[in-house]
This record gives C-alpha cells, structure tokens and sequence, in this order.
C-alpha cells in the first residue's frame, strides 16, 4: 500500500504535464491549419503575428510582387524580435538590389537614375541588418555588392587639380568604377 502512495503523486504530475503538452501542441495545430487556410486563400493580410507577416512577405516575394512584400517587411523591421527584424531588413535590401541589378543588366547604363535610389536604399537596408548583427556574413557581402555598383561620387565643391585637367585634356579615363567594363558581379 505504501508503494502505491509513493506512485500516486507522480503519476498526478505526468497526467497534469501531459495534459498541458495536449493543449499546447492541439493550439499549435489550429494555429498552422487556420494559417495554412489563409495561405491557400491569399488572405494573409489579416495576419497579427510578426512570424506571420514574415511569411506572408515571402509568399509575396516568391510571387514576384515586390511592393507588397516590401510594405509587409516595412511593417515588421521594428519587431521586439530581433531575428525577424534583421532578416526583414536583409530581405528588403535583397529586393532593393535585385531590382537594380536586373534595371542595370536590362536597360545598361540608360537605367542609372532609376537604379541609383534603388541601390541607396539597399546599402541602408544592409546597414540596418548589420547593426542588428555586426557579424552576418551574408549581409556583409550583399553590403559590399551594392557598394561596387555605387560610383563614388565627388562633392561639386572640390576644384579640380592641374594631374586632373591634364588627365581630362590627355584623354585618360578616370579612375574607379566608371573605367571598368560592364558590371561587378561579386568580391574579388
């Protein structure tokens, strides 16, 4: 009898855990089905969660709607998560170069002033990733793409020395990223 007593009160413990364990995982399941139904509907837009609207940013990406996917991502780079935040500013800034890159590769150099901004906007994008996480390899290499498809452009006010005006009369091209064919695709 003395046995069964000692059972009692950890048999309770594995029933109440069990039970907490059936919960948890059946709300789970609701959860991924309700999800899943609004993933095969298109109607993600309702979605609260900020995993959620990562998802639902994705699923937009992957459907070539970029203006959606980056209004999606806007919403979420200030998520108390901080791996959703630094992959929804990673994500934007993917999007922000691809679209230059394919202006670039498309149009050539007629495209530049439309893929100026677009190149702006991802190398902010990278930076706000790498504050998140200085160490990101991935980031750091896209960072450094979208850096070598931006010229360094000089300040209009630095005057130009005499090396300079005889480089200019001597037909010289200048040096740096504009005197080098076609487009940088990647580190050396």
């Amino acid at each position: 009898m003395a046995r069964h007593l000692n059972i009692m009160p950890l048999m309770v413990v594995v029933l109440i855990v069990s039970m907490v364990t059936i919960v948890m995982t059946a709300r789970g399941l609701y959860l991924a089905n309700r999800y899943n139904d609004n993933l095969n509907s298109n109607r993600l837009h309702n979605t609260t969660t900020h995993e959620a609207v990562f998802a639902d940013a994705y699923l937009w990406k992957q459907k070539a709607n970029d203006q959606k996917s980056l209004a999606l991502y806007a919403s979420i780079t200030n998520s108390k998560d901080t791996n959703i935040g630094q992959s929804a500013h990673y994500n934007t800034a993917n999007i922000y170069l691809s679209q230059a890159t394919k202006l670039l590769d498309d149009h050539g150099l007629e495209a530049w002033d439309k893929a100026m901004p677009l190149l702006s906007l991802a190398k902010e994008s990278y930076r706000d990733a790498l504050r998140l996480k200085p160490d990101w390899i991935d980031a750091k290499y896209n960072y450094e793409l979208a850096l070598r498809l931006s010229p360094i452009i000089e300040s209009q006010g630095r005057k130009a020395s005499k090396e300079d005006e005889e480089e200019k009369d001597m037909g010289v091209p200048p040096d740096g990223w504009p005197s080098i064919p076609g487009f940088p695709r990647g580190m050396p």
